[in-house]
This record gives C-alpha cells, structure tokens and sequence, in this order.
C-alpha cells in the first residue's frame, strides 16, 4: 500500500510583472523594432501620442511597412541560396569606413539600386538618387560616393556596364598599359575580332583620322608605340579581368537587411578643463582636449508623450505612464552599457581596428551594478543593436571578447587579434600552412592556443584551409 506524507519546504521565486517583462523585452528590440512597439502602443492607448517623428510621418511610415509582406516573400525566395547578397557584402564594408551621414546615406541608395550584374546601367540613374532637398548632396558628393563603391571588394561595381567595370579595373590595379587603358575607355569594340592584325590596322587608322579633326587634342593613344606584341599584351591583360564582378553574389533590392544604429557615439572638442566622466548625460571622457558622447537612436526614434487631454482617462494614463517608464529604462540601460564599453574600449574608440581587449559581460555587468541578463539581453550576438562610431557601424556583440590567455597566464589577448594574426602569417607564408604549424607560431609568439581553436578562427574569418588555398 502506498503512503503518502506532507514535507513544508521553503522557496524563493522571482515573478517578474507585466511592466518588467516589457522593460526587459525593450532591451532586445533593435530600433527598427521599437518604432513598431511605439507605434503600436499608440495605436492601443488614446492617452498616448507621437508629438514628432524624426524620420517621417507615421502614415509615411506604416505605408513603407506594409510592404513586409513581400519583403518576406523575397526572404522565401532566396532561402534556398548560401550565397550572400552583394548588397549586404558591400554595406559590411561602409560600415566600416569614415564617412559623413549624407555620403553613408547616398552610398546606400547607390548600393541598392544595383542589379544582379553589380551595374547601374539597368536601374536608375546616379544622379536621380541625389537628395535634392539636401544641398550637401550635390554631384561631386555623388562622385566620391561611386569612387568609394567601385574601389570595394569586388572591385568594379557600381559601374554603368561591364566595359566601365573593366576600365574601373584596369585604373585601380595600378599596372595596365596605356594602350589597355584607351582600349577599355569606350573603344572596346576595336579588339573585335581579338586579330592582333586587324587590331594594329584599327588602331592606326583611329589614330589618324582623329587628327584630321579641327582643334584635335592630344590622346593617350598618342603615347603608344601600336605593334601586334603590344597588342597581344594588352588582350591577355584584359582576359585576367572580371567582366562580371558580382557573379558570385545573390541581389537584395529590398533593404530588409539594413541595419540603423542604435547608439551614435560622437567625438567632442572642448576648451579648457574637461568635466569628469557623466554617465547619466552619455559623456566619457577621452583626451585631454575631447570627450566622447553617446546618444541613443538619435533620429530614428519617434518623441511620444502622454496626451495633454486625456490625463482625466486614469486607467490608460497609468498604463501610458508606465510605456513611457519602460522607454527611458531602455534607453538609460542601453546608453549606460555604451558608456562602460567605450571606458574598458577607449584603445579601439581612440585609434579603430585591431584595438579591441577581452572583455565579457560579466565585467560590463559588474561595473554598472546591473544583472549579467540586463547586460545580455542588449549585447548578445543574436541582438541586432548596433554602434556607431567615428571608425564604422558595429553590432553590441564586437566589444565583448573572451580571448585567450597569453602563455604565462597573465594576460588575455582578443580573439580579434590572434585572427588578425593568423591572417598575417597566412599571408606572409611562401606556400599553405596548417593550422597545425599556425599553433606553433603562435605558441612561439606567447599565445597559449589549441589547433582546435585556430581552425575556428581561421574559419571564422573565412579562409579555406591549406588543402584549398
């Protein structure tokens, strides 16, 4: 027969309320994200209203929402593929350049409005993509923008055709000839048929009748000496070339994926003595001479406040209240959290690349008396929060490295860093190397690594292994 009995135990649970689940959610949320929550929570609460959007209007807003649904429909599509989308690959790489708003918001618009070739000539016009509401967009901007564009990897976009992407090649390589280089300048169809013979007659008999016009300047063909082996030369230069830069690439003309700062962290200059750092207003202090200051969405998120004539609908005012509270935890939390990374990150906010330490969450966690969960929530790796700084548009997730112990266990050095490492050495090797001999060689430099852990590194950072290289 089965006894039963009573035991009285004692515990301690946590039960989170309806309004700290919304605070902590918020942490999670991109930008992007909480537009949507604010505009919802509009939507539900007369008491509350959006007093200004820094972006548009709603109705402009939730007009440019409504199309999600083929935004989705186009991530169905291309679910099948690996490849990445050449939209995305070069907006990587913006994001890692210094460049002002307006020349970061044209070169978007550029990099959209590429086809599946990586060309322009199919799609609009560059110049219709000028803000002419803006006067420091102008066609010298525009300029500098599609240079940036076509200098990125692969090179050669952003061009009108495949001939300009050949031309935009042959400049940036630094090693064609003069002849290439008035070959691929609009005369490309000279070489056709590729006949040295026919190509030498050609090339004379352009170069005389141009003389023959009035006024006719001098040419870079002028400064050729035209033979057939000169000519041989320059065919199988222009055979090395990448017509079709993009091949490799998948295109994405939907800006799903585009990613808008959560953080800006901007440098400022200051005469005299310096204040101390000041968390609360997002100013670290830098230099002698600057500061650095940390603002949250700034001029992406909608200003929204409890309407002035509804404070007599006491249970919706509450509930507005208590929105309005949630809004200012995230943005606090969010802004103290930038401020603690750029003071244990001051080496990487002062000089850029390659200067990011170990650095976990726990630490952040401690140094701000918040949860490691708080702290988590906002800087995981999945989290789409990003920062940008004077060096690039970086997710949260950058600036927290466990890295690895040196060999005599004193200090840590940066996962970023032993790749940097491995790249150069990979680099410099005169034939493949093993992961096996990397660890060696970082052994030797005092990095106490396991091979297991250089592969995921070297992986990590995209590069095949010996066999394949």
């Amino acid at each position: 027969m089965q006894k039963f009995s009573q035991i009285q135990s004692q515990k301690q649970i946590m039960r989170m309320s309806q309004r700290q689940i919304q605070a902590v959610s918020m942490l999670a949320m991109s930008v992007t994200d909480l537009r949507d929550e604010i505009y919802k929570a509009v939507s539900d609460n007369p008491a509350l209203e959006i007093v200004r959007d820094p972006l548009k209007t709603s109705a402009e807003y939730y007009e440019k929402k409504s199309s999600s649904s083929e935004a989705m429909q186009f991530a169905l599509d291309s679910a099948h593929s690996e490849k990445e989308t050449l939209q995305h690959h070069l907006m990587d790489q913006l994001n890692l350049q210094k460049v002002t708003k307006d020349e970061y918001d044209l070169c978007q618009r550029l990099i959209y409005n590429l086809d599946k070739n990586g060309f322009y000539g199919s799609k609009l016009s560059p110049e219709t993509l000028i803000d002419k509401n803006n006067p420091r967009q102008n066609k010298i901007m525009l300029q500098k923008c599609l240079e940036r564009i076509q200098k990125m990897d692969p090179v050669g976009i952003c061009c009108k055709n495949y001939e300009e992407s050949l031309f935009i090649q042959a400049k940036l390589n630094g090693d064609a000839s003069d002849l290439t280089l008035f070959i691929l300048d609009g005369n490309l169809s000279i070489f056709d048929p590729p006949d040295p013979a026919k190509i030498e007659k050609k090339l004379n008999d352009y170069k005389e009748n141009w003389h023959k016009k009035s006024f006719a300047s001098e040419i870079l063909l002028d400064k050729v000496y035209i033979c057939q082996e000169e000519i041989e030369e320059t065919l199988d230069y222009i055979r090395h070339l990448n017509p079709f830069p993009a091949a490799n690439f998948d295109t994405d003309t939907s800006m799903v994926d585009f990613q808008k700062p959560d953080v800006v962290v901007t440098v400022e200059k200051v005469k005299g003595k310096l204040f101390d750092d000041d968390f609360s207003t997002g100013r670290v202090t830098g230099g002698e001479d600057y500061y650095f200051q940390v603002k949250y969405a700034s001029g992406i998120l909608p200003e929204v406040r409890i309407a002035p004539d509804m404070k007599d609908d006491r249970d919706n005012v509450e509930k507005a209240k208590a929105f309005l509270s949630n809004l200012e935890f995230c943005k606090s939390t969010i802004v103290l959290q930038t401020c603690a990374i750029i003071n244990f990150q001051k080496d990487f906010f002062q000089n850029g690349e390659g200067n990011v330490k170990p650095l976990t969450r726990k630490q952040i966690a401690e140094y701000l008396g918040l949860s490691e969960s708080t702290i988590s929530r906002s800087a995981s790796k999945k989290s789409s929060k990003y920062l940008q700084t004077e060096w690039g548009l970086f997710p949260f997730s950058k600036f927290f490295d466990s890295g690895v112990k040196s060999s005599d266990g004193e200090e840590k050095i940066s996962s970023q860093k032993i790749t940097e490492l491995i790249e150069k050495l990979i680099k410099n090797s005169k034939g493949p190397i093993s992961d096996m001999e990397l660890t060696t060689k970082l052994n030797k430099m005092g990095i106490k690594i396991a091979r297991r852990t250089v592969t995921k590194y070297r992986q990590r950072a995209g590069i095949n292994n010996s066999y394949l290289r």
